[in-house]
C-alpha cells in the first residue's frame, strides 16, 4: 500500500509540474503575441491620425504629405508634433520592454516603424497620401493594406 501511494505522489508530482511548465510556455507566447498586437495598433493609429491632419486643409492645421521634405511644407518632426508626438521617435506604451515607433518619408508615403523586445516582428505601416488614400501593415506574418472611405 505505501508503494502505491509514493507513485501516486510522485505521478501527481510530474503532472503538476508539466502542467505548470505548460502553462508558463502559454503566458510566454500570449504575452509575445500581445505585444505584437499593441505594436500594430500603435502603428496604425498614429496612420489614421495622419490620414485626418493629411485630410484638413492646411488653413485649420492640415498637411501635404506629399510634400513633406520639400521647401514648401513642414519637416517630419514638425508632422509627428502636430500628431502630438514626442519627436519623430516616440514610445509605444503596452506594446513591451523598450517599444519604439519611428516616423519616415521614402518616395512620397510616410513609414510608421514600432519594433519591440518582446514582440516577435517588427510592423511597419505605410501611408501613402495618393489620390486613394491607402493604410498598409506589413508584418513579418503577411501585409493589410487599408483604404479608408472619403468621409463625405
Amino acid at each position: 500500500m505505501g508503494q502505491q501511494q509514493l507513485l501516486l505522489l510522485v505521478l501527481s508530482t510530474v503532472i503538476v509540474g508539466l502542467a505548470t511548465v505548460a502553462g508558463i510556455q502559454a503566458f510566454s507566447e500570449s504575452q509575445a503575441q500581445a505585444s505584437q498586437d499593441a505594436l500594430t495598433q500603435k502603428a496604425v493609429s498614429v496612420a489614421t491620425d495622419l490620414k485626418a491632419i493629411t485630410s484638413k486643409p492646411t488653413e485649420l492645421g492640415g498637411v501635404k504629405v506629399s510634400n513633406i521634405g520639400t521647401n514648401n511644407s513642414p519637416s517630419i518632426s514638425d508632422v509627428a508634433d502636430q500628431l502630438g508626438l514626442s519627436g519623430q521617435t516616440f514610445d509605444a506604451p503596452g506594446a513591451g520592454s523598450d517599444a519604439q515607433c519611428k516616423l519616415t518619408i521614402s518616395s512620397g508615403t510616410v513609414l510608421v516603424t514600432c519594433v519591440s523586445k518582446d514582440a516577435t516582428n517588427a510592423i511597419q505601416v505605410t501611408f501613402d497620401p495618393g489620390s486613394t488614400p491607402q493604410i498598409s501593415t506589413s508584418t513579418g506574418k503577411g501585409d493589410v493594406t487599408i483604404t479608408p472611405k472619403n468621409s463625405g
